[in-house]
Order: structure tokens, then sequence, then C-alpha cells
């Protein structure tokens, strides 16, 4: 080492302790002044030494967070409230903040899904909107509100369990083999009117015999759930069932597998579309008149247009808590 280098490893110590030294009376944290002289100096080895000292603490910063923050740290904690503060600006949406616009919804179900007006000159239709031309039903009159894209593949006549040439889950051209899913975001499967009225089989709630009412749905979300796994699938308890039995299997078969489900027959805010008679606490007297009101004609006890108006809004409303 010659006389110049050792003049100025000198100047640099004494520059050191003058500097540890004011830090000292000061801050007492001497280290990171340390870690300033090191990045200031022109020594090439001392340099790459504080960038590996700074790079390090810098991870110790971001991979423990929790324990920085509780030290004090005022730079992380301002991070850390802003990220608190975003994330309360933005909860999880909740079903009012969501929206229908642009889902697809495939409708499974019978006539009351899609539509029975026998007896009237002209059938209804609906005037305007996106679905102006189609029956006044449920699902298209939530598509027009809401801009969701109504797949409506119901069919009058039809059960969910296989029997005759109907069934949903007839095997191999049974609707629901038929049907290419791959786009729905969602499915709503409302069945059991057509098998009460057909006094298909209950079957136990564990088999999956398409030829019972249980093992129809069994079979139905086995398939759906095992080929779309990204499909919400919802299920609607049917309020025009002959006997009791349907809609309580039916409510057992969601639970069951863990669906959402609506009740038509008085779950939902009260007196809604009372048609069976021991579900609902409702005086029978007063569920005939209200039958009255929601049938198209004294023949023929399908939905009129009030009664799928007013059970449109709140199917509308559990759709979204689908999502």
């Amino acid at each position: 080492m010659n006389l110049a280098e050792r003049i100025t490893l000198v100047v640099w110590a004494v520059i050191a302790l003058c500097a540890i030294s004011c830090s000292d009376e000061t801050s007492g944290s001497g280290s990171a002044v340390s870690a300033e002289i090191l990045s200031s100096s022109e020594d090439a080895d001392w340099s790459s030494s504080s960038s590996a000292e700074e790079s390090s603490s810098s991870v110790e910063r971001s991979s423990s967070g929790e324990h920085v923050e509780s030290s004090g740290s005022s730079e992380f904690v301002e991070s850390s409230s802003s990220a608190e503060s975003s994330s309360s600006e933005s909860p999880v949406a909740s079903s009012s903040s969501k929206s229908l616009e642009g889902v697809v919804w495939y409708v499974v179900g019978d006539s009351f899904s899609a539509g029975d007006f026998e007896g009237l000159d002209p059938k209804p239709t609906i005037k305007e909107g996106k679905y102006a031309g189609k029956p006044p039903v449920y699902s298209y009159l939530i598509g027009n509100r809401t801009g969701c894209d109504v797949r409506n593949i119901s069919a009058g006549g039809t059960t969910i369990c296989y029997y005759d040439t109907y069934g949903f889950t007839k095997p191999e051209n049974g609707i629901m083999y038929r049907t290419d899913f791959s786009d729905a975001d969602i499915i709503t499967i409302y069945y059991g009117i057509n098998d009460s009225h057909n006094q298909i089989p209950i079957g136990n709630i564990d088999d999956m015999d398409p030829t019972t009412f249980y093992g129809a749905f069994n079979v139905a979300l086995d398939y759906l759930t095992k080929n779309y796994p990204k499909t919400k699938i919802g299920i609607i308890v049917s309020n025009g069932c002959d006997t009791e039995d349907y809609p309580e299997a039916t409510e057992q078969i969601a639970i069951k597998w863990g669906l959402p489900y609506l009740d038509l027959d008085g779950g939902v805010n009260g007196i809604t579309m009372l048609r069976s008679s021991s579900r609902n606490p409702t005086p029978d007297a007063e569920k005939k008149e209200i039958l009255k009101q929601q049938w198209v004609h004294e023949h023929n006890w399908h939905p009129n247009e009030y009664a799928h108006e007013l059970e449109s809004h709140f199917i509308e409303e559990w759709l979204l808590t689908l999502l």
C-alpha cells in the first residue's frame, strides 16, 4: 500500500468515526448511517456490500409485514393502511351490487317455465325489448329487465325422471344429454309437477335410478356438476305438485348437494305462488282467491301473465345470489 492509499484510508476512517459519533448523539441508529456512508463510498467493494445490505433489509421488510408493522415502520404501516383502505372500499359484492347483464342462463323445466296460455286468443307475447315476441314467462321478463342471455329449454309435459318419451334424464337422448351447457353461467332446474301427475316413485335420496324422482335428480346433478363444474346451479322447488312428497324431496336433494334452492310455495316474501295446500299456513279459502288471480283461466291452472310477472321479481333477486 503506497502513501496515497494510506492517507485515503485514514481519511475515510476519520469520517466514519465522526459520523457514527454524531448519529449516536442524535438518533442512536448506527447501522442506518453506516449503510448511508457505504453507499456514498467510491470503493467498489464497500459499495457492493452496501447494496447487498440494503437489498437484504428490503427483503426482510416485505417478507415479514406483520412483524415490521408492529415494530413501527411508518413506511410499511402507510402501505398496509392503504391496502386496507382499498380493501374496505371494494368489499365482496352483495347481491344488490351484482348484475345479470350478459349472464348466460339456462332455464330447465316444464310448462310452468315454458309457458302455457292455452285457451287465450290471441296468446300473449312480450311487446318490446330483447325478448319481444316471446311468451311472457318469468325467464324472458327477467331477461328483458336485466339484459341476461336467456336459454329457455323448458318444455310442457316434461319430467326430470325418465318416463315414457319424456324426461330430462332419459338415457342417451334426454334433454340433459342433448343440450350443450358449456357456455352456461347459471342453470336453474324447476321440475316436479309432471313427476307428481304421473305418480313417479319418490325413491330414496341416495339412489341413481333415473326412473325415480330422487334418482333422476341425483343423476342430473352428478352429470351437470362433473361436466360443467364452473356453472352455478340452482333448484326451484315446484308449487304445482299433487302431493307434498315431491317439493319436500326437491328441498332435500338441494340440501344434499349443497345447492341453493327457491321455494315458490310461500317460501319467499310471504304469500307468493300458493298452489299446494299443506306447506303454507295461509288459509285454504285465501289460497283459492290468490290462485284465481294467478291462473290463465278456470280450466287452465298454469301461471298467467300476472303470476309470471310476480314470481319473476323474487326469482331475479335469487339469481343474483347464485353469482
